[in-house]
């Protein structure tokens, strides 16, 4: 179900060109972009928005924006507004040094609309069937230009804001890790690594475990300011959910509460 967008997404990037100068006025004079990090994932968001109007397009579903920038997620795939059928896609964006640096990502908060359905949130939690993170990964350019403003006819002489881009798409349960994206955040975090191939195969712990386990650990696990944290990594939340009885686990959504016990069993 929905495996075609992350199929579709690749196929759609390899005739997508990333590269930028700057922003045009209407005396078509380019305005340079330096390497702020907020202006060039504006960018990355930007470029990835036709893509995934063609894939809409393609299975005769419509892409919104939510009204509000903040607000979950950064597009919607649906059928309809009424649909309980939705698809979340937000896009992240990071920056490396060199080759061996590692980099993981913020992936939304687990303090707001997974416990109330409702906060944050364009439409429900629970009107989702499935929450995708496009990522990107690139080097920022040292030689690039800060505020310049340069004639259009002179845009080669620009140096580009960013180098080296790496994307991936990916199930967001898949690259969540355990612990929050920082550390007086409520945040989910992914896992850190130096190969975005990890986050193209979507090697994190609950891609083993699920995406109810997902859901479980992150709507309970304890907010920055609580006194009493009953588990912050993965093997205390197995101690930790041992010793609940089967009423006290809920989500906003049905599951399989048997199922989600094997799960942790098998992993344990």
């Amino acid at each position: 179900m929905c495996d075609y967008i992350i199929e579709e997404f690749y196929q759609e990037m390899e005739n997508v060109n990333l590269d930028v100068y700057g922003i045009l006025d209407a005396n078509n004079r380019i305005h340079t972009l330096g390497t702020d990090s907020k202006i060039i994932g504006r960018i990355f968001e930007m470029l990835t928005q036709p893509v995934l109007e063609r894939i809409a397009e393609r299975h005769n579903m419509m892409l919104i924006t939510p009204a509000s920038q903040t607000v979950y997620p950064d597009f919607v795939l649906m059928t309809s507004e009424e649909s309980d059928q939705k698809i979340a896609i937000d896009v992240k964006t990071t920056y490396i040094e060199n080759d061996n640096s590692r980099f993981g990502f913020t992936l939304g908060s687990f303090a707001s609309y997974m416990r109330d359905n409702t906060k944050n949130i364009e439409f429900n939690y629970t009107d989702y069937i499935k929450h995708y993170v496009i990522g990107f990964v690139y080097r920022r350019n040292g030689e690039a230009q800060a505020s310049m403003s340069i004639p259009y006819s002179d845009k080669e002489l620009i140096q580009k804001p960013y180098l080296d881009v790496q994307y991936f798409i990916q199930e967001k349960y898949k690259i969540a890790g355990e612990k929050p994206g920082s550390g007086n955040t409520e945040n989910i975090g992914s896992f850190y690594t130096t190969d975005i191939e990890d986050f193209r195969t979507g090697r994190g712990p609950f891609s083993t475990l699920g995406v109810d386990v997902f859901d479980i650990y992150w709507k309970y696990y304890p907010k920055y300011r609580s006194i009493e944290k009953p588990y912050t990594s993965l093997p205390e939340f197995i101690v930790w959910f041992r010793q609940q009885d089967r009423e006290n686990i809920s989500l906003l959504h049905e599951f399989d509460y048997d199922n989600v016990c094997v799960s942790i069993e098998r992993y344990n």
